[in-house]
């Protein structure tokens, strides 16, 4: 939807208000409700141009909008919506530490309102090229070239210096086993939870993304070109990763794992399966407490007869033996 519909006049004056969650999400992707704010903002920026279309990013959980070759993204309304702001403008700090990692770059920032209450902060960036995993049609051999690419962009990622974000030591409130009660794991090993996270040994604690699935992987002629929204990075085990990585993108292709592990120089254990699996387990927890709905294992019971596998070990070889 062209933007140069919407003259001053039609600046807005209040900020955006929704009075249920289902409100929210049916008007969050709505270019005709947010046009005059992503109007509003793209002008005091001097970004604004009366031939572009606004086009609205798919599924995410704050209101993104694509503009040309930029990205405008707002935090509202949403309870955590002050933490997810204060972790995406962080995140952007860091990776400004490597500007070899294919990531948007921070172009501008601000608040739509000066209502203290409902600021409605956005951070505008640059927009990557190509398109998603999800929409790129690849073959089998690009899909083992991106793995590997994104291999070596995680090594970079996993080296950044682990300042200003938060860490597995703000989860100390979490449930684990409620929030796993939430996902496609049936109860006898839901069950098992506690006692498996018992055997766990001490966190490799790095720089994560947090949330590789296939509409935050993109891809131009075969090759990775850029890895959006970085909202759920953290300082926590390496392992974490995959609970996106490899149960959603990869769609549990152990093939794909190995090209991903190979090109990052994993620092593989005999234990890795436990590992991957255990911090899947924390992913979903810690994933309830930012996004609306979480089920990183929502792909399992499409792929393995749930209710047959005996213990969350035994998940845990299925899916992530190597």
């Amino acid at each position: 939807m062209d933007v140069s519909a919407f003259s001053a006049r039609n600046k807005p004056v209040h900020p955006p208000t929704f009075t249920t969650l289902q409100e929210y999400v049916l008007y969050s992707n709505d270019t005709s409700f947010w046009m005059p704010y992503i109007a509003d903002i793209l002008k005091r920026h001097g970004l604004f141009e009366a031939d572009r279309e606004l086009v609205a990013g798919i599924g995410g959980t704050y209101p993104s909008f694509l503009y040309g070759d930029v990205v405008v993204k707002l935090f509202g309304y949403l309870q955590p919506w002050r933490k997810s702001h204060s972790v995406e403008r962080a995140a952007q700090t860091l990776l400004a530490n490597d500007l070899e990692i294919a990531a948007p770059r921070l172009l501008a920032e601000g608040y739509l309102s000066d209502d203290a209450n409902h600021p409605w902060p956005h951070l505008i960036t640059t927009r990557m090229s190509g398109v998603s995993w999800q929409n790129a049609k690849l073959t089998y051999e690009q899909q083992l070239s991106v793995a590997a690419d994104l291999g070596k962009q995680m090594a970079r990622v996993h080296a950044l210096p682990p300042t200003g974000i938060a860490t597995h030591a703000d989860w100390a409130d979490m449930d684990v086993i409620a929030a796993a009660k939430k996902s496609s794991l049936p109860p006898h090993l839901v069950s098992q939870i506690d006692d498996y996270l018992a055997r766990l040994g001490p966190f490799d604690p790095v720089v994560v993304h947090g949330d590789l699935m296939f509409r935050h992987v993109f891809v131009e002629n075969g090759r990775l070109s850029g890895i959006i929204d970085w909202g759920d990075m953290i300082a926590t085990d390496r392992h974490y990763e995959f609970a996106k990585l490899h149960l959603d993108l990869f769609d549990c292709d152990k093939t794909l794992l190995k090209a991903f592990l190979e090109a990052s120089n994993w620092p593989m254990t005999t234990d890795f399966a436990h590992k991957a699996m255990a911090q899947a387990l924390y992913r979903q927890a810690h994933g309830l407490t930012q996004h609306y709905s979480m089920d990183v294992f929502y792909m399992l019971p499409d792929r393995l007869p749930l209710q047959d596998i005996r213990t969350l070990e035994d998940l845990a070889n299925e899916l992530f033996a190597i």
